[in-house]
């Protein structure tokens, strides 16, 4: 299945790309980090046993790891992957960062990460160390002051998401970071976590913030607390190497394996290969989804509903394209267990209801049964009664 529309967007991103391919671009990958003579390492950051550390356990202040050999374009989209590690400490975290400064740059320590203050900069900061005046816990996000020189401030984020403990754990953790004109997707550890609608041609009063290309690279910072920030191995491409387009194919897209049940959290998967940009779009009965307070991914190889609900069950298709080519795959039909049955009988009857009715008391999810949030907004409460009665009027499970 061939989308006009998808593909003449993706032809213009193409062209646009071309433009800026003549000036520079990057396509690279460590497997390690036995050499890093393309690299400048700024204050702290050395290489030990062939990994990058950005801080170093017992040092507070700053460190910064740059690609040297030239800048990247990003009129394309770019995708980047990296294993990292939080050892021996908690703080004060790291970024992956984009500028137009210079290649020997580093920002402020502690909680700025060592990209605060570095101007023309975006940041997708991994910051891991709470501050009672920053979001509520560990978390990503994408940090952008326009020109200005950047901030870890929460007022200068453009989108956030929290972190699980985990890593902080000491175990490396893969995260993978793709960006076309108008989305920039975060993954962490096969599954996205981040959704950040940004135009990277937008961020200058309405201009673009690198106007020919930039810099990557990361950044970390520590203070009084510190951290091994450890980098294990980094791949970039802006897709600047593409000698020939080769268009999407892929092996199809599943879902869940298994019937849900209201308030479960629901996968569906897709790998696509072929030449980059990419883009995606997951669909249900053939309209075009987008990312919610419950849907993330619906740009996307991977796409999470959470919590799935009664009027999610239907038939999801999914569709990817190039600037060569686009396919669509097929439908898949994604049922849901009888909502109303909550005592899994095959009926709903009195004895749902009593079981719904604590619940209903309790208001929220948790401590409410998220089996009785049949609207998906995480409280239990009269729009969801409405939603249970015609399944209680119903009686017998359809």
């Amino acid at each position: 299945m061939r989308t006009g529309v998808l593909l003449s967007v993706l032809a213009g991103v193409a062209l646009a790309a071309g433009a800026a391919r003549a000036q520079c671009g990057q396509a690279f990958d460590f497997a390690n980090f036995s050499s890093v003579t393309d690299l400048n390492l700024v204050s702290q950051a050395l290489v030990v046993d062939d990994r990058l550390h950005l801080t170093q356990t017992g040092l507070g202040g700053e460190g910064a790891a740059w690609y040297a050999v030239s800048k990247a374009t990003f009129d394309g989209g770019f995708r980047t992957s990296f294993r990292f590690a939080i050892q021996n400490g908690t703080a004060d975290g790291f970024a992956f960062v984009i500028q137009d400064d210079a290649n020997d740059t580093v920002g402020s320590g502690g909680s700025g990460l060592g990209y605060a203050g570095i101007p023309r900069s975006v940041a997708i900061e991994f910051d891991t160390y709470f501050f009672s005046d920053e979001f509520q816990g560990m978390h990503v996000s994408v940090q952008n002051d326009g020109p200005s020189g950047n901030s870890e401030a929460d007022a200068f984020s453009l989108a956030h998401a929290f972190l699980l403990d985990s890593v902080t754990d000491g175990e490396f953790h893969d995260v993978k970071i793709e960006y076309t004109p108008g989305v920039l997707y975060v993954w962490l550890d096969g599954e996205p976590i981040l959704f950040c609608p940004l135009d990277l041609s937008m961020l200058d009063g309405g201009s673009a913030l690198f106007p020919d290309c930039a810099w990557v690279g990361f950044t970390a910072g520590a203070g009084g607390a510190t951290a091994d920030q450890v980098i294990e191995s980094w791949s970039f491409t802006d897709w600047s190497d593409v000698v020939e387009c080769v268009g999407p194919t892929s092996n199809g897209f599943n879902g869940p394996g298994f019937t849900p049940q209201t308030g479960d959290r629901v996968t569906f998967r897709s790998v696509v290969n072929g030449t980059g940009p990419l883009t995606y779009v997951w669909r249900k009965q053939d309209i075009d989804l987008n990312d919610d307070t419950r849907i993330l991914g619906s740009r996307s190889e991977v796409m999470i509903i959470d919590p799935f609900i009664p009027a999610d069950a239907g038939s999801y298709q999914f569709a990817s394209g190039n600037a060569c080519g686009g396919y669509g795959v097929g439908s898949i039909d994604v049922g849901i267990r009888c909502p109303g049955d909550l005592n899994d009988d095959g009926f709903v009857d009195d004895a749902d209801f009593l079981l719904f009715l604590p619940s209903y008391d309790a208001l929220l999810v948790p401590d409410a049964d998220k089996r009785c949030d049949w609207n998906g907004d995480r409280v239990v409460d009269d729009a969801d009664f409405l939603l249970f009665l015609p399944y209680y009027d119903q009686l017998i499970c359809p």
